[in-house]
Formats: structure tokens, C-alpha cells, sequence
């Protein structure tokens, strides 16, 4: 059973006649008989009997016009359901993103697409980027902003930015009279740290320090950015945390920056499910994310 040959049996169903039905749909009338023809061999019964110059349902056709008139609507609404959304005017769009990224990137260009195009439902998941990467993979989100690399083989990633990780300390801290300052400088300051050990922040401190075989004189483990901003202002330690995380303290001068040449700069990308395909709204949305990043950032930082 075909979709063409249920739109040829309402209409006819409908003007009681195969010339009729015929000129509504641009066939000729032999071309719509074949089709009823071979729907009724499908189906195994009769579904018109003539009545004079009219042609009347049977039972079966009866029967047959109801579901016909409910999946002919269902594919109707379906397709304006579709162009609404190719409109931008109707649909959905889940992503993931790190706590950072939701913090201090995202919200401008949420912002304006929420008011250019409030009929678009946005939600959003914010984990840190392993968590993100699993969720894009079972197909949970439609893509994720996450650190890169990504080594899972079913997605694909697209750098989006370069980000530089500082240390950041009280004003009145004395490692802003040193010329340099080391690792090992760094970590004779109470160390604050997130308490979540998969947030890529956390990874790559805890790497530096096994590497080089440093040990803090004191740690402390906090909830999120903003306390260990708010804790490293009053002096209680210091901190690495992308720089892009700390633009309005170091602009208010409630804390300082240490750039640290040892620090590697981390790459910020998309990343999607292999050969996924990306709607309407997904496309514009990483379109405008693209326009809002900073031209300094997409290079590699010196």
C-alpha cells in the first residue's frame, strides 16, 4: 500500500467519480483505475461499487477512508511540522557544554537566539567534557562544547577556539614580585582546586604536578569556579582556570593573573556523532557561537 494510491482512493471516495478525481490529481482516468485496481487486489476485497453515474464505498472502503483520511493528515501535519522547523520557527535543540563555556561564552549567543527565534525549545546539559562526549555518543544531545581531543572513533570534532589557562592570586599575593614562577612556586600556595577530578581543569593540574613529581603543600577542593574565584580573592590560595573565566575580576582588579609559559594551550571544539545530520537550528546556532569568539582567539596562543 502506497501513499499515492490512498491520496487516488480519497479523492475519488470524496467526488463520487473517477474523472472527477482523475483531473484533481492530473492523471488520466485509466492511470488513477489502475492504481484503486491494484489497491484493491492488495487488499483482497472491493472498496467501490457504481451506482449510476456515482461511485460508492463498500464496507471495506468505508473502512479504508477513515485510516486513509488519518494517515493523509498525519503526513500533512508532519510536513508542515517540518517546513516550520526548516523556517526556523518551530523545533528543538539539545546540547551539552561545560560549566565554564554556560558560565562565559554562551549566554550572549543564547540570548539573541532565544529572542530572534523564540519558537526553537533550547536545552542544555552541563557536564564536564567526558561526560558531554558519552552523552553525544548515545545520542542524548544533538552535539557538545567540550576540550579537545576527543579519540572516541563514532564522533567528529571542529575546533571552535584556543583557550589559554592562567594562574590567577589575590592582589597582594608575593608570587606578583616574582619574575617567573614555577610549578613548584605555585603549588607552595594553598592549591584550589575543582572537586570534580573529570573536569579537564582539574585533569590538567593533576597531570603537571604527577609529571613533575610535585606535591602541593595544601590543596583545597571546591564546588565550582566561581567559589574558587571568590576564595582566591580573599587570599586563600591560588588557582589555574581558563582565562577567558576571569575577564571581569582581573577588570574590577579583584584578582590578578600569572601567565605561565609552561601552561599548554587547550583547544575548544564541537563535537558530533559521525555522519549525524545537524537541523536547522543546530546550524545556526554554531554559526552565531562562531561569529561571537573573539578573532584573537582562533589561532593557537603563543
Amino acid at each position: 500500500m502506497e501513499f499515492y494510491q490512498l491520496r487516488g482512493f480519497l479523492a475519488v471516495a470524496q467526488t463520487q467519480s473517477f474523472t472527477q478525481a482523475a483531473d484533481q490529481l492530473f492523471l488520466t482516468q485509466p492511470a488513477l483505475s489502475l492504481q484503486i485496481k491494484a489497491l484493491e487486489e492488495e487488499l483482497g476485497q472491493p472498496l467501490f461499487e457504481r451506482s449510476g453515474r456515482r461511485v460508492l464505498l463498500t464496507p471495506a472502503g468505508r473502512l479504508l477512508q477513515e485510516r486513509a483520511e488519518q494517515i493523509v493528515a498525519l503526513a500533512n501535519q508532519a510536513r508542515s511540522e517540518l517546513q516550520a522547523t526548516q523556517e526556523l520557527r518551530s523545533g528543538s535543540l539539545k546540547l551539552g557544554a561545560t560549566e565554564s563555556l554556560c558560565l562565559y561564552i554562551l549566554p550572549p549567543v543564547i540570548q539573541f537566539f532565544h529572542e530572534k527565534f523564540p519558537g526553537i525549545e533550547l536545552q542544555f546539559i552541563n557536564r564536564h567534557s567526558a561526560d558531554i562526549v558519552m552523552l553525544v555518543a548515545e545520542g542524548r544531545v544533538d552535539f557538545g562544547l567540550v576540550t579537545l581531543p576527543v579519540l572516541d572513533p563514532r564522533l567528529e570534532t571542529d575546533t571552535l577556539f584556543y583557550r589559554e589557562d592562567v594562574a590567577i592570586c589575590a592582589p597582594t599575593s608575593p608570587l606578583l614580585a616574582e619574575s617567573t614562577v614555577t610549578l613548584e612556586a605555585l603549588a607552595d600556595q594553598p592549591l584550589l582546586l575543582l572537586l570534580e577530578k573529570s573536569s579537564s581543569s582539574r585533569i590538567l593540574l593533576d597531570q603537571l604536578l604527577a609529571r613533575q613529581g610535585v606535591m602541593p603543600a595544601q590543596i583545597l577542593e571546591l564546588g565550582s569556579i566561581e567559589i574558587i574565584k571568590r576564595f582566591v580573592a580573599l587570599g586563600l590560595g591560588v588557582s589555574i582556570l581558563p582565562g577567558y573565566t576571569i575577564e571581569a575580576e582581573l577588570k574590577a582588579g579583584s584578582l590578578r593573573a600569572i601567565r605561565l609559559s609552561w601552561l599548554p594551550t587547550r583547544t575548544v571544539g564541537i563535537v558530533r556523532r559521525r555522519k549525524s545530520f545537524l537541523s536547522p537550528a543546530g546550524q545556526l546556532f554554531l554559526k552565531l557561537l562562531r561569529n561571537h569568539v573573539p578573532q584573537a582567539w582562533l589561532s593557537p596562543l603563543s
